[in-house]
Parts: structure tokens; sequence; C-alpha cells
């Protein structure tokens, strides 16, 4: 049902605004019920005028009407009684409806239920919104002696009755059975409410008697609130005696005054801010600073109910000077300790961290709560490591001795290697001193590698240097011998090829080693320059198979294929053709060194037109897993039965490798044991022309 505005205005000047929280919303229910009743009459008014075939009681209709209106007026002049006082005329209406001759109703028989049902309905009514059981009573009285005259002027006193075959219970009997099962619900319901009243008001009071005494300064603030239920304002409604005695303004000089005003005057220019202590702060408790006072509060707020705070200002200012000054002293032997560059540490007897010292830097970032409390074994020691610490604390407590262990700790920034020292502090502690020694560890490590590194490039250039003259040498007999040996008239055409043969095998491998001893001097000197330029890479392809095709002899069962991914002559990109064409001549030449049997495959792809892949692969004897990490070392040859019938120099693969990585790439390696060996390498497509392809 719409409210106009005027109505509005009635309903809240005259029965919102002068009642407590609970009693608005009791009225609240009642309103809503009277306006429902007012509706469902109206709209019962209307049916029955305009209803045809039937002869209502239409002065009943307007009487009920004219009674939802009244109990609607009561209420919104705020009389309860007088609203509830509407229902004594249910039974009148009960007997117009239902058993007066006033026009032609069902029968009697029929309508005995209705009567208990209207009856039941008002008895409810007053259950619920009625604190009186006087009107209850009444109620009853009327209501029973209603369906008593319904039951004798139907001759249905003494009867039972039947319907739809089931056996119903007499209508007194049944309207008496409810009301008193409803009733004794009511009672043990008051009963429950008065207990946990009195017990509300025993805290309450208890509440209010501590507050008074407590040694914090307490003011009780009472909200009050708009028509929608919005705060306006704060008042303080008192102030303990703590309050008074801290803030010196007594509870006269405070009692119903805006708190806003108050608080203003006992924290001037503090910017005290009491709408965001009460309502806004995430945190019931916090810190306020007041200048003026040169004091420091905590702030506890509570709310026991929706209109009520409590606000409670307790003084921290001496613990505050007193940790400022314990900070100020820590900060300042902190900082005499952080002036060194190791760690301190208080280790108890049992191992737990008592207090530390760590200079700020990124290898530490941690917190007191993260150490001070921990054990050794907590803290990132391996079981062992933590044990061994444990001991020598017990030794150093129990000899008076400085004990020292190195260790290593996990840290989020790596691994790194410390020198602890423990001195005995007291009879429960020592004092630890943990210095980094992760630099100094390093670089001895890295002394004891490049040392062993020189000594093995040292003996490896030895070995070199000792068979160089023979790697030369061999090479240099067999072309003299060989030449001198075709001059000789009467050797047949077979060992004449033979011979020319064995010269040119020779010689290659000469200029090879004469190459290769070049190159390892560029690569030394830092001579070797990238100079990029336009390569044809199928051209650069062919001439490299052109070479080595010849090379193989016809003893070995060998084939030499050539794999070109795009066929196109202008196919090419900008790298440093030379470069690239030595790796490739490099591991050419180890493939069909290595290969007795089979094919070798020469050949690029094109990945995603970013990248072209380079592949030498072999079905030769391979590398063995123990020799991969060595085959790229300078003058290392791998142990097996070819290098031992043969000579080189062990520097081919470390000058690819050096060139590849000079080139952007990187040089991979794939190998199985007696089934062959694929070095690959990836190169950047730059400024790349010819690489589109007909795929079908």
């Amino acid at each position: 049902m719409a409210l106009s505005k005027p109505m509005y205005h009635i309903i809240s000047e005259k029965l919102w605004n002068k009642n407590s929280q609970q009693e608005k919303k009791r009225l609240f229910e009642l309103l809503v019920a009277i306006v429902l009743i007012q509706v469902a009459t109206l709209g019962n008014l209307v049916v029955n005028f305009f209803k045809s075939g039937s002869n209502p009681c239409h002065l009943c209709d307007i009487g009920l009407v004219v009674l939802a209106f009244l109990a609607l007026m009561c209420l919104l002049g705020n009389r309860l009684n007088c609203t509830l006082n509407t229902l004594f005329a249910v039974p009148v209406f009960v007997y117009a409806y239902f058993i007066s001759d006033f026009y032609n109703h069902a029968p009697l028989n029929d309508t005995v239920y209705l009567s208990v049902a209207w009856l039941l309905a008002g008895a409810f009514f007053l259950f619920y919104f009625s604190d009186s059981d006087s009107k209850i009573i009444l109620y009853w009285i009327l209501s029973l002696f209603t369906l008593g005259f319904h039951l004798h002027k139907a001759n249905l006193f003494f009867d039972s009755f039947f319907t739809s075959e089931l056996l119903l219970p007499h209508p007194l009997l049944m309207f008496i059975l409810i009301n008193a099962g409803v009733y004794a619900l009511r009672a043990k319901y008051k009963n429950t409410v008065s207990d946990l009243s009195e017990r509300l008001a025993t805290t309450t009071q208890g509440i209010s008697k501590v507050i008074q005494n407590t040694g914090f300064s307490v003011a009780q603030i009472r909200a009050e609130r708009d028509e929608q239920g919005n705060i306006e304002k704060f008042r303080i409604e008192r102030v303990n005696i703590a309050f008074e005695s801290t803030f010196k303004i007594n509870l006269h000089e405070v009692k119903d005054q805006e708190a806003s005003y108050i608080f203003d005057l006992i924290f001037h220019d503090d910017h005290f801010d009491l709408n965001k202590t009460l309502l806004f702060e995430n945190h019931k408790t916090h810190e306020f600073h007041s200048k003026k006072r040169e004091s420091w509060y905590k702030i506890h707020v509570l709310k026991p109910n929706y209109n009520k705070f409590y606000i409670l200002f307790e003084d921290i200012t001496k613990a505050k000077k007193k940790i400022a000054e314990l900070e100020s002293s820590r900060k300042r032997y902190k900082v005499l300790l952080e002036a060194i560059p190791d760690m301190f540490f208080v280790i108890g007897k049992d191992g737990t961290y008592e207090d530390f010292v760590i200079k700020e830097s990124d290898l530490f970032k941690v917190e007191d709560v993260n150490i001070v409390g921990s054990t050794i074994y907590d803290v990132g020691f391996p079981k062992n490591m933590a044990e061994k610490i444990y001991g020598c604390i017990q030794t150093s407590l129990k000899n008076n001795s400085l004990e020292t262990i190195e260790y290593s700790l996990n840290t989020p920034n790596g691994t790194y290697l410390f020198e602890m020292r423990l001195a005995k502090l007291n009879a429960r502690s020592v004092i630890s001193v943990a210095r980094d020694i992760t630099r100094r560890k390093n670089a001895e490590f890295s002394l004891e590698k490049a040392k062993k590194k020189a000594e093995e490039s040292d003996r490896l250039k030895s070995a070199f240097l000792a068979n160089l003259s023979h790697e030369i040498r061999t090479p240099l007999n067999i072309i003299t011998n060989f030449t001198r040996m075709l001059a000789d008239t009467e050797l047949e055409n077979t060992e004449r090829t033979e011979l020319a043969d064995a010269i040119s095998q020779n010689g290659t491998q000469l200029l090879n080693m004469i190459d290769n001893t070049i190159h390892l001097s560029k690569i030394e000197t830092d001579a070797v320059k990238v100079q990029p330029s336009f390569c044809k890479v199928n051209t650069l392809m062919r001439d490299i198979y052109n070479r080595f095709k010849p090379l193989i002899p016809d003893s070995r069962e060998v084939k030499l294929n050539l794999d070109l991914d795009v066929p196109n002559p202008a196919y090419g990109f900008t790298t440093d053709s030379r470069l690239l064409s030595e790796v490739l001549l490099i591991l050419v030449d180890n493939a069909i060194k290595y290969t007795q049997k089979g094919e070798i495959h020469i050949g690029y792809e094109m990945l995603r037109n970013e990248q072209v892949k380079f592949i030498v692969s072999d079905t030769g004897i391979g590398i063995p897993n123990e020799e991969k990490e060595n085959i790229f070392s300078r003058f290392y040859r791998v142990k097996n039965e070819i290098n031992e019938i043969t000579s080189g120099s062990g520097l081919g693969l470390p000058i690819a490798q050096h060139y590849v990585l000079l080139l952007d790439g990187e040089l991979q390696l794939e190998t199985t044991p007696g089934k062959g060996t694929t070095f690959s390498f990836l190169l950047p497509f730059k400024e790349g022309e010819g690489y589109l392809k007909i795929v079908s």
C-alpha cells in the first residue's frame, strides 16, 4: 500500500522518532500486518459488491474495512493498545458472518471451523504483538463464548465431526488445545527473554563498573541517527574517573555534549578524527600521537550495541619513549657492528638463535622474526652440518675455546660459503662471527682450476709440439718418396693411381694441419674478424660437396649426399661465408675421416624463415659418452682405432666451435657410439633472399 508524502511524515514523526530500535521493528511488523489486512478487507468488499448470484453481507464487509482503518489510525497515533483492542471485535464479526440471521450464510454445520480459524487468527495476533496476558485471557473468554454459542445453535455442542472420512477434534477442544500450546510457548519465550535481559543488565552493570574503575581513560558515546539510519552526530553520555584525571575535564562538562566538539578541545590541532576512529578504522585498535599533550595513546573501540560506543585511551607514552631509547641504542651498536663485514649471532646452549646482526645487503634480507627463536636445525643447515655446529657450541662452552668451522648456506641469491668462529659469551650462550668467504674460496677454486687447465694445456701443447715434426715429416716423406716412385716407367697404371691417391691424401692432410695451425694462431691473437656479406648458400654447399666427393677412396662404401632445403639458386642470407665454409669443411672432413661405411649428409633446413640450421651427419664410429665433454678441447684427440693409425692435431672441432660462436650460433653434437654423429648449428637468417619455396 503506497503512502503519500504527508502520510510518510506522519509515520516518521509519530511512529519512528519516539521509539527505540527494538520498538520500531515491532511497530513496523504490526504496520505491515494491518496494511495487508486493510488491503484484504477492501478487496473482499469490492469482490462481494460486484459478485452476482449470492447475498453477501455488505454491512459486515464495510464494518471490517472501518475496523481495519481504525486499527491503522491507532497505530499511526503510536497507540499500540488501541490497535490491539480492535481485535476484540473479531468475535462480533464471526457472529455476523457465520451465526447471525442478517443474511443467508452457509449452514451452521459448515461454518463452525471457519469460526475457529477466525478466532485463532485473532488469538495469534495477540500472542505475537501483545505484552498483556489479561488481554489474551479476555479474548479467550469472548472467543469461547462465541464458539460455544455457535455450536449450541447448530446443535453440535456434544457431537463429533467427520469430514472427508477423517476424524476431526471437537472445535471447542481444538481451540483450547491450540491456544494452550501457543500460550505455553509464549510463556517459555518470555521467561527466556527475561533471563537474558537480567544477564544483559548484570553484564552491562559489570562492564560499567569495570570501565568506571579501570586505569584507561574511557568515554561512553551515543550515536544519533536520521530517518534513514545514518549517523548525524555523536554525543558523550559519560566518562570515567581516569578520563577526567587524564584530560582535566569533568563529567558534568561533557555529558550530553557533542563528542567531536569535546575531542577537538582535548586534542586541539592534533587532527583527531572521531568519525574515522569509530566508523572507518579497519582495525579496532590503533595508535595516536598528540603533539599538544606530548603523549602517545593506544585507542581501543568497543561497540556493544547499535548506537553505543566505548572509546578507550591507553597512555603508552612511557613505553614509546623507552622503546625509542632502546631503538636508538640498538641502532648505534648496530651501525658499529655493520661497519664490520661479518655477521654476528648469539646462539644459546641448545642451538637457538637469541640475537643477530647482519649487514644490510642484497645477500640477506631477513627480519628478526625469521631468525630469532629458530634453531640451527631450522635455518637451512643440512642435518650433519647442524650437528657439527652444535658440537662446536658445546666444546666452546665447556673449554672456553675458539672454534672454527667452514660451511655453505643456501640463500635466495644462491649458495654462499662462510667461515664461522664460535667464542663463549656466557655460561649459556656463545657469540658466532660468520664471515663470507665465497669470493676467497671461488678465487682459490678458480686458481686451482686454472692451474690444472694450464698444466693440461701445457701438456697438450708439449705433446702437440713434440708430434708436430712427425706429423709434418710423415706426409712430406710420403709425398717425396711416392713422387720419385711415379718416375719409374715400369709401374703399372693401377700402381700409379694408388701412388697418386696417397700423394693427394697426404698433401691434403698436410694442408689441413697447416691451415688449422694458422687458424689457431689467428684465434689466439684475436685476429679473426667477421666480415658479413651476402652468401649464396646453395653455391657454397655444392662447392663443398664437389671438393670432397672425389676425395672419398673407392675402397670405402661411403655415399656423400647433399640435402638442399631451398633449391632456388638465388637463395642466401648475410653472413661471413668464409668462416661458414671453414666450419663446414672441418665437419665434412671429420665425417669422411671417421666413416668407413654408410652415408654422409651435408645440408641445411629453413626454420620459420628466421633461422638456417646447417647439418653434417654421418654413420661412422660415433663418439663415446665419456669423451663428449673433451672433443672441443684444443689438442685433444678421441681415443679410437682410427686415430691410432692416422695423424691429426686435435684442433679442428675447437676451431669450428669458435667460428660458429662468431657467427652468432652454437655448435651442437648428437652422437651414438657405433651408429654415427650429427653436428648442427643455427644461424640467424639476416637479409635473406630467394627463400620462398613451392611446398606442393
